[in-house]
């Protein structure tokens, strides 16, 4: 049994009112709900310990991106103060680098990478186009932070070509990372470009967690 799958359907069920309060601006709810869903995150994360398929050095590594995670979620509930904003950018960033690490390091480099690299690079001078007028003194650190994230999901595609990652593992991180970044490219196009009626950043920001989390409990499997 993968211990890792019991919480799930808790953490679903968590989607879905983080969801219904971010959407009314609740942000009472939305800064006990958005934390607690990535605590449950390192809980899935941190039971793969458990599973025959891990790598706990992986797992570690994964582990510590979703503290820092966990962290950036407790400033990152107000979208319209600057300060808080900029601080869980910066916890963010180095998360995003953490996963990025993780998967590099257990994934290695492929001839596919530079493909993938050139896609993400053009999608990030559209984003960058796209946020700029409404960036005022963003500019910079959102400049770097999408490059990070960017790259983050190269990594995350990345693994699908690597020995060292089964097919699910690598199709959860796959999918998993490009929805971290979908996530926050809506948070951008809220903040910087046009406010949004409806969210939908919290499914794919939960959803991306969860399946890097999740990732940890069958990097092995075969």
């Amino acid at each position: 049994m993968t211990y890792s799958l019991i919480p799930v359907p808790i953490y679903l069920v968590l989607i879905v009112l983080y969801m219904i309060a971010r959407n009314r601006n609740d942000l009472k709810k939305t800064a006990i709900i958005q934390p607690s869903i990535t605590f449950l995150a390192i809980v899935i994360a941190g039971l793969s310990y458990l599973s025959p398929y891990v790598n706990p050095a992986y797992t570690t590594w994964i582990l510590v991106g979703l503290v820092l995670c966990f962290i950036g979620d407790i400033f990152n509930i107000d979208m319209t103060n600057d300060k808080i904003l900029f601080a869980a950018m910066v916890i963010f960033f180095i998360a995003y680098v953490e996963y990025a690490v993780a998967f590099t390091r257990f994934g290695g480099f492929h001839t596919q990478d530079w493909l993938i690299g050139a896609l993400m690079f053009v999608v990030y001078i559209l984003l960058i186009r796209l946020y700029w007028k409404g960036l005022g003194n963003f500019r910079i650190p959102v400049m770097i932070f999408v490059l990070v994230i960017s790259f983050m999901v190269t990594r995350a595609i990345s693994t699908l070509f690597s020995s060292q990652f089964s097919a699910l593992s690598a199709w959860l991180v796959a999918f998993g990372g490009p929805l971290l970044f979908m996530g926050d490219v809506e948070y951008g196009l809220h903040r910087f470009h046009k406010p949004l009626k409806f969210h939908l950043g919290p499914l794919y920001y939960a959803g991306g967690q969860l399946l890097v989390a999740l990732s940890c409990a069958y990097l092995l499997f075969r």
